[in-house]
């Protein structure tokens, strides 16, 4: 089984490539990537309707899944993130692709059969290694947003 899972932020497009199970995930691929200007709205989705079809065309994920981000609605948060996620949910339609969210109160130990005590972020590092230059808290959402899917 092999899942992108993404995290979308002001400016930037994180994504994890995950394939195996939960209980034996490798990390395939990921990357930070910096967005196109977000004052341009329709350059903007277009450009992450290309970014979300090149990702799919070069791993060929079984799934797809991604982390929202709840906050009080904003016009930044709107065209940076929930706007692209329709293009992503539209694009895994399209291909007959399954496709999960999660919110940032799902993102719980017990998803990964941990205690409810364990650090998700630093279970991330012990199984899935540490990958800098970008290798954050954003990042490992990504990757714990393919995990859960596995």
């Amino acid at each position: 089984m092999r899942v992108i899972g993404l995290h979308l932020l002001k400016g930037q497009l994180r994504y994890s490539v995950l394939e195996g199970t939960k209980q034996n995930p490798s990390l395939v691929g990921g990357e930070r990537i910096v967005t196109i200007d977000p004052a341009d709205v329709p350059a903007l989705m277009d450009w992450y309707d290309s970014q979300f079809r090149h990702l799919l065309n070069t791993y060929h994920p079984d799934k797809l899944s991604y982390r929202l981000t709840l906050a009080p609605a904003k016009k930044d948060q709107l065209v940076c993130s929930e706007f692209p996620l329709g293009i992503l949910n539209l694009i895994a339609h399209q291909k007959a692709l399954p496709i999960s969210h999660y919110t940032p109160g799902s993102f719980v130990p017990s998803r990964l059969g941990l205690p409810k005590s364990a650090d998700l972020y630093s279970y991330c590092d012990q199984v899935l290694g540490v990958h800098p230059p970008y290798w954050d808290v954003n990042q490992k959402n990504s990757a714990l947003a393919a995990w859960f899917e596995l």
